[in-house]
């Protein structure tokens, strides 16, 4: 990928041109790092000299909580999708809906019914069945979460279904009171796991804990050591894998320990040190190292939401759309990507990321030209400028307030790029921070925040309507555009492909020409693999699967 030529306008671009220039020199030597979304394979080994082994992983952060619907964070969706099956597949190749626990299901033309066949002989990990009983609890218990406990429903369930059984045809039968488009790819989700009634009857508190967590898949959890390590051992008679899986039968590694290290500097010495075999979370400028060195880099650019920041209106001049239009064209994508990160990324195209279902490439809106943000500017009356080569109008100083996010550990850099080009057009982006614990809290509480980073792996798009909806508003709109409120829910409500790619596309199309949230870059998740591990793979949502996965003598 080129930079696009830049013409520098005024004297003042100078100054912002070094501060970018700083920005990117803090993670350079990047070009071009060949990767792929699974680890090398030797096509040589016998499947006996596949078995046995136990990988060591290095994630980034601890895991937070077992409990299904609070799978929030990374790395317990990582737990989860090792350990329990879901009904439905998404072939994280090709995209399409597979088969899994349930081998077929028909949706009624009228998308109210959903019937699925589901899978004969398989079992939870403490030996129950998984038949169509259970299934119909697993859904009632996603739909309505448990209120007695304080669990939630799942948020990308339909608010409301009935379910009804046949032992004898092995069908399950979900009907529905209005049409819900995003329901298949809602079971594809690592929060969609089957569990057994074991963990739907334990506390909120016992469901929190991992050995607690039972459910049907290739990896039970033998031990967890809060904060220390939680390993996970291979299920005994394991023998009902997707169709498309590269085996069938039980997982060829004995064992895979998790252990969360917080400081890069140190997962990254360990795996080089041998001492582990796989790590998440690489500063871009270590991928090309590690490749040369003999590491496979496995990336994988999930579907769901690109990262983006939205822009609330009730923020200091951000209820003005001539503003937010000039952030949407001010900021140079591929100047970031060219500079910051490694083909393993990409500047984003639209509010989701290719792949997601009704993507649309909004990539011509979103062209940088800071000619066009300029005079969009100069139209809303920000004329002037200060010393700094800030924008003012009547006195105030044209500044966006953010926070930095907390959960990309490219962050710091990427918001500093964005900061030096803004510049460029006058607009001042002030940088606070906070740790951890208190971002929510205090990014989402402070009444000057003007932008925040969103955008996360989602099964469907309807993570994008949950996100920006009016339970959360997050961009301030309240009930001021009620077409932006229609397409929210137009394409949940669609009936048949046809339709909902058509409501999917009018609602990218009205985020991005009113500029509520700026599209920067498609996330991507980067692990570092030691020569010896073959055949570690990534879901459609970039989480790590261990099943297929094996370790070279």
């Amino acid at each position: 990928m080129s930079s696009t030529a830049r013409r520098p306008t005024r004297t003042t671009r100078r100054a912002a041109a070094t501060g970018l220039a700083l920005a990117l020199a803090a993670v350079t030597g990047l070009a071009g790092c060949a990767t792929a979304a699974s680890a090398p394979l030797d096509l040589s080994a016998t499947e006996s000299q596949k078995q046995g082994g136990d990988l060591t992983y290095l994630d980034a952060e601890i895991p937070v909580s077992a409990q299904v619907q609070e799978s929030g964070t990374w790395q317990d969706r990582a737990l989860q999708q090792n350990i329990t099956d879901r009904l439905l597949h998404r072939n994280a190749d090709t995209g399409a809906l597979e088969p899994w626990l349930a081998e077929s299901w028909t949706v009624s033309d009228d998308g109210l019914v959903y019937t699925f066949v589901i899978r004969d002989g398989v079992s939870y990990s403490d030996g129950s069945p998984l038949d169509v009983r259970s299934v119909k609890r697993n859904l009632e218990w996603q739909t309505n979460g448990d209120p007695d406990k304080a669990i939630t429903p799942n948020p990308v369930f339909p608010k409301a279904i009935d379910v009804s059984t046949d032992a004898a045809t092995r069908t399950v039968t979900v009907r529905l009171d209005e049409p819900y488009a995003p329901f298949l790819g809602a079971l594809t989700g690592w929060a969609a796991g089957l569990v057994s009634d074991a963990t739907i009857d334990a506390t909120r508190e016992e469901q929190a804990l991992y050995p607690n967590l039972i459910g049907s898949g290739p990896f039970v959890v033998e031990s967890e050591t809060y904060g220390k390590a939680i390993v996970l051992a291979k299920r005994e008679g394991y023998d009902w894998a997707p169709p498309s899986a590269a085996h069938q039968g039980e997982a060829y590694l004995d064992s895979v320990t998790v252990t969360p290290v917080q400081e890069d500097s140190v997962r990254l010495g360990t795996l080089r040190a041998g001492q582990a075999d796989l790590i998440r979370y690489l500063q871009p400028s270590e991928e090309a190292g590690l490749a040369d060195a003999g590491f496979g880099i496995v990336s994988k650019q999930g579907v769901g939401l690109a990262n983006q920041w939205f822009l609330k209106q009730t923020a200091p001049f951000l209820d003005d759309e001539r503003v937010r239009r000039a952030l949407l064209v001010g900021i140079d994508r591929d100047e970031i990507v060219d500079g910051l990160y490694t083909d393993n990324w990409r500047a984003a195209s639209s509010i989701v990321s290719p792949g997601t279902t009704g993507y649309v490439d909004e990539s011509a809106k979103l062209a940088y030209d800071p000619d066009a943000a300029e005079a969009l500017l100069d139209e809303a009356g920000w004329t002037d400028r200060d010393d700094d080569g800030v924008r003012t109008r009547d006195g105030e100083r044209l500044r966006i307030v953010t926070y930095l996010d907390v959960y990309d550990n490219t962050a710091r850099a990427l918001f500093q790029a964005i900061q030096a080009q803004l510049v460029r057009i006058g607009v001042e982006l002030d940088i606070k921070e906070t740790d951890y614990s208190s971002y929510s809290a205090t990014a989402y509480g402070d009444p000057s925040t003007g932008a925040l980073r969103t955008g996360w792996p989602s099964p469907d798009p309807v993570g994008f309507s949950n996100t920006f909806g009016s339970a959360s508003d997050i961009t301030g709109l309240g009930d001021s555009d009620p077409e932006f409120t229609r397409l929210l829910q137009a394409h949940v409500t669609a009936v048949g492909a046809a339709d909902r790619t058509e409501a999917l596309r009018d609602l990218q199309d009205h985020v991005i020409d009113h500029a509520y949230s700026v599209p920067i870059i498609d996330d991507s998740q980067v692990y570092a693999a030691a020569p010896r591990l073959q055949g570690f793979t990534l879901t459609d949502g970039a989480l790590p699967t261990f099943y297929d996965a094996w370790l070279a003598e």
